[in-house]
């Protein structure tokens, strides 16, 4: 089976929580998820929502 249709196993945070957490804007926050800035970031289809899989990291110079 191919990886990108399995399900991910394991706990995630919403890039809401991820944004207050570090004292960022939410809309900032989902377009670093879309720009690709923040791996481990993937759109939830389920839940119509940006969700971040551990290991998350910033990548920001």
């Amino acid at each position: 089976m191919n990886q990108r249709h399995e399900m991910r196993t394991g706990r995630f945070v919403l890039a809401r929580s991820f944004a207050s957490s570090r004292g960022l804007r939410v809309d900032q926050v989902i377009r670093y998820c879309e720009a690709g800035k923040i791996p481990g970031a993937r759109f939830d289809r389920v839940l119509w929502q940006w969700v971040l899989y551990p290991p998350f990291k910033l990548l920001i110079r």
